[in-house]
């Protein structure tokens, strides 16, 4: 019996750090220089995802971004980078407004790795904002 319950709450830690996973939302080497449709982030159940609803974003020709649930679908949290921009942003849904991150390697060619290291300082900065973050997430796209 014990070693079901243990297997039981592996498998339930496993299933809740899944929607922590970072996602590549928008890939612009993917989308070879055409704007297109995104990877949307994990959605489904409030206190795991952040997002309730499935959002499929609508990705610009050049723009890399990258997503994760904060702990426990408190938060999100997102980098981006333009391809032929200089700066790398990053904004967070725990209070935290998109602005500049940090100057790309090569101005004029930021990476994904570079929007990818953006997400995650806003996901620290997520995590270090405090708050519950909740919400609805009710609301709708197109």
């Amino acid at each position: 019996m014990k070693k079901v319950v243990y297997a039981s709450m592996l498998a339930v830690g496993a299933f809740l750090s899944f929607g922590a996973q970072a996602v590549t939302i928008c890939d612009a080497a993917k989308l070879g220089g055409k704007s297109g449709a995104g990877v949307a982030p994990a959605s489904g159940t409030a206190g795991t995802n952040f997002m309730v609803r499935a959002i499929t974003p609508n990705c610009s020709a050049n723009v890399n971004m990258d997503g994760q649930d904060g702990t426990s679908g408190a938060w999100f949290a997102v980098g981006a980078a333009s391809v032929k921009g200089a700066n790398t942003f990053a904004g967070h849904t725990n209070g935290g407004a998109v602005s500049p991150s940090a100057k790309c390697a090569v101005p004029g060619g930021c990476t994904l790795g570079e929007a990818t290291t953006a997400m995650g300082v806003a996901n620290t900065a997520a995590q270090n904002a405090g708050g519950t973050g909740t919400g609805t997430g009710t609301g709708t796209g197109t």
